[in-house]
């Protein structure tokens, strides 16, 4: 993509979105354009959107819980 082809876009959200979402994106060196243009892009390739009412848990609880739930199984309790 040429400089010319490029478009600015502006998008409204609230300014702690806009901060924390820089946040992140500082503490992972990326910058957030680059963030929202990959997610763009991952929207227009896969054509869907996933929203859910479901809470979802945070990966590395998720994990743990797995283990733990794999211990209990096998017979295995923490006490």
């Amino acid at each position: 993509m040429g400089t010319l082809d490029k478009i600015l876009l502006n998008v409204k959200l609230s300014k702690s979105l806009k901060q924390d979402a820089q946040e992140v994106a500082n503490e992972i060196g990326i910058p957030l354009s680059t963030i929202v243009i990959v997610n763009l892009k991952g929207f227009v390739r896969s054509r869907s959107l996933t929203i859910s009412a479901l809470p979802r848990l945070r990966p590395g609880i998720e994990k743990e819980l797995g283990l733990a739930i794999e211990d209990y199984n096998q017979g295995k309790r923490a006490y």
